[in-house]
């Protein structure tokens, strides 16, 4: 799977995916997604690495149909966001680099949520 790293690339893939996305500026979490409309609501005003990580946690939310978000579901929602965003190169590439997950976040353009996710799937 190619990495989607970008927001824009990211919100075609939710179009593709049946799911529209929102923007507020007063919404209290990073990103929502409401089951049985489809559509998922990302805050306004994050940095593009928060954003993309965020929406592609909201995306899992969508591809899994969760109407709830329990901590398990949460961790199923990093993992997939982990595999849409992080390729195997580029991790490894990265992590020569600086074996930190910080350091391999910023490197890859992602949260430290998805690194995280990503070496604990793997």
């Amino acid at each position: 799977m190619t990495p989607a790293r970008t927001t824009t690339d990211l919100i075609i893939h939710a179009e593709d995916m049946g799911a529209a996305v929102h923007w507020a500026l007063d919404l209290p979490d990073r990103g929502r997604y409401y089951p049985g409309i489809d559509v998922i609501v990302i805050r306004h005003g994050m940095t593009e690495r928060r954003t993309v990580s965020t929406l592609a946690h909201e995306l899992a939310h969508h591809y899994y149909g969760d109407p709830l978000c329990t901590p398990a579901v949460n961790r199923r929602a990093w993992r997939w966001a982990a595999r849409l965003l992080v390729g195997e190169r580029d991790y490894a590439q990265a992590e020569l680099l600086d074996p930190a997950p910080g350091a391999i976040a910023l490197h890859l353009g992602v949260t430290v949520d998805v690194i995280h996710a990503y070496q604990e799937a793997a």
